[in-house]
């Protein structure tokens, strides 16, 4: 195991860029420390900001108390990568294999265009989580993730495929602009949800206070798929999601085809 440890809180935002379990497998801690990190946008020697500690197992271990790493995870391809403190921005952006475990909490845009891989976020997370990268059109593609805490607004904004899991609950505009792919929110979410929704679904513990009206209320339903869902889940957040195949469905948007849904558990 690889394990970096922050000296001293950054006097600015890192970009961890680069540090990966695939690039730094094999590299011994001298190599390592050499690495050229970025900070507020200027080259710092990563040995300057981590002590560095290399032995034989295939994990990155990353120990900060400060949320000031930016890009945690981003483009990972494979392996481990462990954060135990909490995490920036765009942590697991464009990741396509691998875990990424972050114990406290993350920043905004966390899975950004994410298209493989495991992100388990232990605590909460913020705004536009699984959402679009700037310029993109579509958000995250593909992989699993899981959020114990509360999310921001704007989850799952734009995204085509995967699953995000969440235990709390999460803000305004959740599922905005889904093109495909699955949202659990089990402690129900803000206002707006599924604005915009063309295909996809996102299934809530907890009926929101207001569902758009551009969404048609098909009554209680009983779908199979929510049982194969619920034993998935229990792989990743044991006691999520109850043991039901009953919900309370709404077809929409119907402004954007109507061919998406948003369930609330029964």
């Amino acid at each position: 195991m690889t394990t970096l440890t922050l000296r001293a809180a950054p006097n600015g935002r890192v970009d961890m860029t680069g540090v990966l379990p695939e690039t730094l497998a094999g590299r011994t801690a001298d190599d390592i420390g050499r690495q050229i990190l970025h900070l507020e946008g200027s080259p710092v020697i990563l040995g300057d900001l981590f002590e560095v500690v290399v032995d034989e197992i295939d994990i990155l271990t990353i120990r900060t108390d400060s949320d000031r790493l930016d890009c945690l995870g981003k483009g990972m391809t494979s392996g481990t990568l462990r954060i135990e403190g909490p995490a920036g921005h765009y942590a697991a952006q464009a990741m396509r294999g691998g875990v990424l475990d972050i114990s406290g909490h993350a920043g905004d845009g966390a899975a950004n265009g994410m298209k493989g891989g495991l992100l388990h976020i232990r605590g909460n997370t913020g705004d536009w989580l699984g959402a679009a990268l700037t310029g993109d059109r579509a958000g995250m593609a593909g992989g699993v993730v899981v959020v114990e805490g509360d999310v921001g607004d704007r989850l799952g904004d734009r995204m085509r495929r995967g699953l995000i899991l969440v235990r709390g609950k999460a803000g305004d505009g959740c599922g905005a602009r889904l093109l495909a792919g699955t949202l659990v929110v089990v402690g129900g979410c803000g206002s707006q949800p599924g604005s915009g929704l063309r295909r996809g679904s996102l299934i809530l513990g907890r009926r929101p206070e207001s569902i758009p009206l551009s969404f048609g209320d098909s009554g209680r339903v009983d779908l199979s798929y929510l049982g194969l869902l619920h034993r998935h889940a229990e792989s990743f957040l044991p006691g999520l999601l109850p043991a039901t195949t009953h919900a309370h469905r709404y077809m929409g948007d119907l402004a954007f085809g109507g061919k998406g849904e948003i369930l609330v558990l029964a």
